[in-house]
């Protein structure tokens, strides 16, 4: 009996030890951002929309409806990339309880917009653009969709050197960057428990 015991001790002890270890991994899109995008447009209009895009503000939301539906915040760092939008998202959430970091690495691929005798709505001309830079179709100076893979490569090299330090990493980030990290991550070993990253406030989560 009592050697009996001593096993369920040191079971329990050994799955409190792997439980308590567990590395996570919280990626968070962007708010939505003020941005009139209604109506046909042609390639010049859609080309400054594409431009103002990175400069607007987000639009009002409610950090703790949010923050309901991701797990509780361990870590003290919280990782924005560089665009306004990432950085007052962040700042709205965790502003006030972390340390927010920006960091150029996390920004979204770089994409410009093709020219075309068309008129379409705006979200079809980035869908086409998007697909025109996926195919190696960039132009030039702009970051090559090999050379965004490479950056995806370093920081998911970064987030699981912080994930082994502080066993919770948070990113506040966009939304073609962060399924293309979860997708890294999950060749490295990584499994998705929350994959909601595609809207924006949603969370993509991931466990080790």
């Amino acid at each position: 009996m009592k050697t009996f015991v001593q096993l369920i001790f040191i079971i329990s002890t050994a799955f409190y030890a792997l439980h308590s270890q567990a590395q996570e991994v919280i990626l968070i899109r962007h708010a939505s951002v003020k941005l009139e995008q209604k109506g046909w447009v042609g390639a010049k209009k859609a080309s400054a929309l594409r431009e103002n895009y990175d400069s607007a503000p987000i639009k009002q939301f409610d950090p703790d409806t949010v923050l309901s539906k991701v797990p509780h915040r361990i870590t003290d760092t919280i990782y924005v990339s560089g665009l306004p939008r990432s950085i007052a998202t962040g700042l709205k959430l965790y502003g006030d309880s972390a340390t927010i970091v920006s960091l150029s690495d996390l920004n979204e691929f770089e994409m410009h917009m093709v020219w075309l005798p068309l008129y379409l709505p705006y979200k079809v001309w980035t869908s086409i653009s998007r697909t025109m830079w996926l195919m190696g179709l960039e132009k030039p100076g702009t970051e090559s969709f090999q050379e965004a893979k490479d950056r995806v490569d370093d920081v998911c090299s970064f987030i699981e050197r912080k994930a082994q330090q502080n066993e919770q990493v948070i990113l506040v980030t966009h939304g073609f960057i962060n399924r293309n990290i979860s997708k890294e991550l999950e060749k490295r070993g990584w499994q998705i428990v929350q994959n909601n990253g595609r809207e924006n406030l949603g969370a993509t989560i991931l466990r080790k």
